[in-house]
């Protein structure tokens, strides 16, 4: 069974990889995007051939013959129109974050929920098989039990990165994006120590606009996360030169310290490496390569297309769950920079 896929928005530029992942798999097939913007229907064009289009969002809503959306705007739009994608039945794929903010997130994860429509959140996170497999270390216990958990991320800021204007449009303005650098980067970090340590009891955060001309929002970010018996500090930056250190992720437990090596794609659009893992316990140090990803799992449309197809639940780093639980994580980073306090979590 082939799924018909529609795409809601075609101005976050994460889209590109994921619709030439959907045409270079067998799951699905793209029917019809709903996009304003005529330079990115003609991109569309380019890159895909013929494709039906709609000028408006509600034109494609309003078609019943697809059996899934993919909803790629800007983070205040998307949430919105992932809410009326499950509303009216449509299994949607939101890329990361899901919202601009913890209301639009929890919109979206309670129509669903309601509705019984799959959701899925889409980290390019889940796709890094060294991280992936990192994680199941830890859980397995090769670190004892995790003291600190460290993320950073970042690049030298979205243009001169090479995204798309449309792309900049959006990232750039903190109502559409929710933020700046930290909302951008410190998700990523929020969703690994969520993963492994679980919700935070509470939330310290310091950001800043330091150098980017023009940028109202944050462009460096740092945010601490307080567990009972652990931390775990996220970073993000629009002004990291560069592409070292490449650590994807580095967890610290009682007995023993594990770093992922990650490779850093060199601009917007490229590919990552697969990475490496070290683990050092006591005097002995491991490198480790990860198994490759199951092949129903490879990727964002394959593994959620799958999963709609075979009545399957959309389960760890992609759950809606842990992503509304993420921008908890990031809403509540924003007050505690914006008022300089620790904000406790109910």
């Amino acid at each position: 069974m082939v799924l018909r896929v529609g795409v809601l928005g075609l101005s976050h530029d994460h889209i590109w990889p994921n619709l030439r992942a959907l045409a270079a798999g067998s799951v699905g097939r793209l029917v019809a995007v709903a996009e304003p913007d005529p330079a990115l229907r003609d991109r569309l064009t380019s890159e895909q051939g013929t494709v039906e289009t709609h000028l408006a969002y509600d034109e494609l809503l309003a078609r019943d013959d697809l059996d899934a959306v993919f909803v790629y705007s800007n983070n205040r739009e998307s949430a919105e129109l992932a809410r009326r994608a499950v509303e009216r039945g449509l299994p949607t794929m939101i890329e990361k974050p899901m919202a601009a903010d913890l209301a639009g997130a929890d919109g979206v994860v309670q129509t669903a929920r309601a509705n019984n429509v799959p959701l899925m959140v889409n980290w390019p996170t889940a796709w890094r098989p060294a991280i992936l497999h990192a994680l199941e270390m830890v859980k397995e216990g090769a670190v004892g039990e995790p003291v600190q958990v460290s993320q950073r991320g970042g690049h030298v800021g979205p243009r001169e990165y090479g995204c798309s204007p449309q792309f900049c449009d959006w990232l750039y303005d903190p109502v559409l994006n929710g933020g700046g650098a930290l909302v951008d980067y410190c998700g990523y970090g929020s969703l690994l120590a969520i993963s492994l340590l679980g919700r935070p009891s509470s939330v310290t955060a310091v950001s800043a606009h330091l150098r980017k001309a023009g940028l109202t929002a944050e462009d460096n970010a740092i945010v601490i996360l307080k567990y009972p018996r652990s931390l775990a500090l996220l970073e993000g930056s629009w002004t990291h030169v560069g592409s070292q250190p490449p650590y994807g992720l580095i967890v610290y437990g009682d007995t023993g310290t594990l770093l992922v090596h990650q490779p850093k794609a060199a601009r917007e659009g490229g590919t990552a490496g697969l990475g490496q893992i070290e683990l050092v316990t006591g005097g002995q140090q491991e490198i480790v390569d990860p198994p490759p990803l199951p092949a129903d799992a490879t990727d964002g449309p394959t593994y959620f297309l799958t999963r709609v197809r075979d009545g399957r639940p959309i389960e760890g780093l992609l759950s809606p769950q842990l992503g509304r639980d993420v921008q908890e994580v990031l809403s509540a980073a924003l007050v505690s920079s914006a008022e300089g306090r620790t904000v406790v979590l109910g």
